[in-house]
This record gives structure tokens, sequence and C-alpha cells, in this order.
């Protein structure tokens, strides 16, 4: 039984100890300055006694400790080739060692035991005011949440402070996304050549991603159905595996502009035994980099033209709105997990319904 004793210490300060025994039998002893303060631990933690839950501090590591233990695992998976690729794990390492960890606005030292959902909040606060942006944010929670989610499997903490926790949005604004000029795009792909033309023409008309663009085989191009079926892609550093999620499988249609300039590119592209659509000179794996450095920014500069590759894709999936495609099918063929992330970024391309109208039809035919 958990009990409250006031104590005097050997300097005259009057401190309040709460004694109780935890899960495993062992008696714990916690000191307080004030009365108030024991009485809500012992409220606190008594619940969690009972239950089997309590960790208490000196058993308790840290989160860095958690979140060192946690990429670990992610290491394991990455090795293990269970679907997470060297740059999600990069990506991961950063938001531990340069956030996570950081000596000003981070938690790493605090104890799993300590943190509160109001500590991931004043975490979340910190990182906001020290200039680190919306996105970068959600990212960084988002790493903290898989932090501790892996500390609960563990039996490390028995609840996820992190979970809930939202980085509000400034503006909806935000999510828009801004669609090139038709213009802008038609003299983009009359001014290249080669492969250059030929991936812009599969961008700007297909909405592949680029690491999808560079993972398309010749297999996966349906000349006589008229599409491209999105199976593999390249990640960042050129290996080859599925796209990142089951949305990402998916295939697209292709019309005819599509299909007669791959066809002739595929006389002219290098032979490979990956099969790709867009391999290097030798066959192997693109470099994205290396093709917008070389190519894509010095034939936008030429045409005075201000765009990013990943505007191709915007554009694409600008053209099916305006061709009257549905919200299921614009989702489906951009890969997209689901409607909510579609709406998000292009809600604003799809026509609005002329209301006032409809409810004076509406009132026609009630009222006459």
């Amino acid at each position: 039984m958990a009990t409250i004793k006031k104590r005097i210490l050997p300097s005259g300060l009057v401190r309040w100890q709460v004694d109780f025994a935890d899960a495993g039998g062992t008696r714990r002893a916690k000191l307080f300055e004030r009365r108030k303060e024991a009485d809500q631990f012992l409220i606190r933690v008594r619940p969690q006694v009972l239950a089997g839950t309590y960790i208490h501090d000196s058993v308790s590591i840290t989160v860095g400790a958690a979140a060192d233990a946690w990429l670990a695992h992610c290491r394991v998976r990455r090795d293990a080739g269970r679907r997470m690729e060297r740059r999600t794990y990069v990506g991961y390492e950063c938001y531990v060692r340069c956030h996570i960890k950081d000596e000003k606005a981070g938690i790493g030292d605090l104890k799993l035991s300590r943190l509160s959902r109001k500590a991931v909040n004043d975490f979340r606060d910190r990182l906001l005011a020290s200039g680190r942006s919306e996105m970068i944010t959600r990212k960084i929670l988002g790493a903290l949440r898989l932090v501790l989610n892996h500390a609960m499997d563990n039996g490390q903490v028995h609840a996820n402070a992190a979970q809930g926790v939202r980085v509000l949005r400034s503006s909806r604004l935000d999510y828009k996304v801004s669609v090139p000029a038709k213009q802008d795009v038609k003299c983009l792909i009359d001014g290249a050549t080669g492969r250059l033309r030929a991936m812009l023409v599969v961008s700007a008309l297909c909405g592949l991603r680029a690491s999808e663009t560079r993972g398309l085989r010749w297999s996966d191009v349906d000349f006589a159905n008229g599409f491209l079926h999105v199976r593999q892609r390249a990640d960042f550093y050129g290996t080859l595996g599925e796209p990142k999620s089951a949305a990402g499988h998916r295939s697209v249609p292709a019309g005819p502009f599509v299909l007669n300039t791959l066809k002739e590119w595929k006389l002219a592209c290098p032979k490979g035994d990956l099969d790709l659509v867009f391999p290097s000179s030798d066959g192997s794996v693109a470099d994205h980099a290396n093709t917008v450095r070389r190519h894509f920014k010095p034939l936008c500069d030429k045409l005075k033209i201000k765009l990013r590759w990943h505007d191709m894709r915007h554009f694409a999936v600008s053209l099916w709105i305006e061709q009257g495609f549905s919200i299921k099918e614009v989702m489906t063929f951009a890969g997209h997990a689901s409607v909510q992330m579609t709406m998000e970024r292009y809600g604003h391309l799809f026509p609005t319904p002329d209301h006032q109208h409809a409810m004076a039809q509406v009132e026609q035919r009630v009222f006459g």
C-alpha cells in the first residue's frame, strides 16, 4: 500500500515522501517539496502500480537511448530488405541526431518515465520557435511516435505521449500545388531531345514520380492496351525496389502521343540487363540529380521557364481533373494512399458546381 509521510532532512528542510511497491514488489520512495505534489503523484501512480505498468525513474531509459535502440532495429530491417530503404533510414537518423537529441530544443536526455503529453507539446513548440518548418516538425514528431511505439513493444514505456500531438497548419493553402502553364510544358517538350524528351512526356502526361520513371521497364509498357504499369521504383541511391506503398502499384493510362514517343525512344534506348526505359548510357539506373543538373535545368534556363521536375507530375494530375476524371480515378492514377491526400493537394483544381442554378431548379420542381 502506498503511503505519504512527512520527513525532515538533515538540513532542516521539510519534504513529503511517497512510499510504495512497484509491480515487481520493489519498494520505491519519492520526495516532494509540497504535500500537494505528493498527493498528485500518488493519484497518478497508484493506477499504474495496480495495472503493473509503473516504471521507476531509476530503471527508465532516456528518449535518446530509446531512439538509438529504434534506429538499431531500423538497420536490421534495412539490411534484411524489409521495406526500409537506405534513404528512409538516413532521414530517420537525421531526425534523431539533429532534432530529437538536439541540445537546445531536443528531449534526448529526458527519461521515458517522465515523458508526458505536455513535454511533447513543449518539444514541438521549441522546434517551431527555433525555425524548423511545419513540415519538418511533423516528420520529427512522426519519428518520435515510432520511437515510442518501439519502446512500448519492449516494455520500456506503457503509453505513447506523442500520439495525437499535431502541428496545426498555418494555412491550408500550403498544400495546394502550383500547376505549370500548358505553353511552358509544351515548350519544354518541344525543346528537349532523346531521353530527356521521352522522360518529360511520360512525367507530364502520365504523372509518374521521378523514382518511378527511373524504375520503369519496357515490360511495364503495355503498347497494345495503352497503359504504363508501375511495378518498381529506383531510390535516391539507384537501388531498384517496389513502390513505397500499396497505392504505388498501379496502371496509368497512356495516350497515342506517349506511346509513339516511347516507341521512337526505344530504338535509341541503351540496352541493359535491367530492361529499363530510361537507363544511363551503360544500361544501369540513371542518376536523377545528374539528369536535372545537366539536362533539365539548362533547358529551363535556356527557355526562361521556372519549373521543378516534380511540377510535371502536378501538370499530369491537373489534366486528368480538367478532362473530368473522378476523384477516385485521379487518386488511383496518381498513386495516392487516400482521397484526402488528393483533395489536400489538388482539391482547388476540381470544378465548383453552380449551386445557385441547382437550387433554382430545385425550387422550380417543388413550387413551379
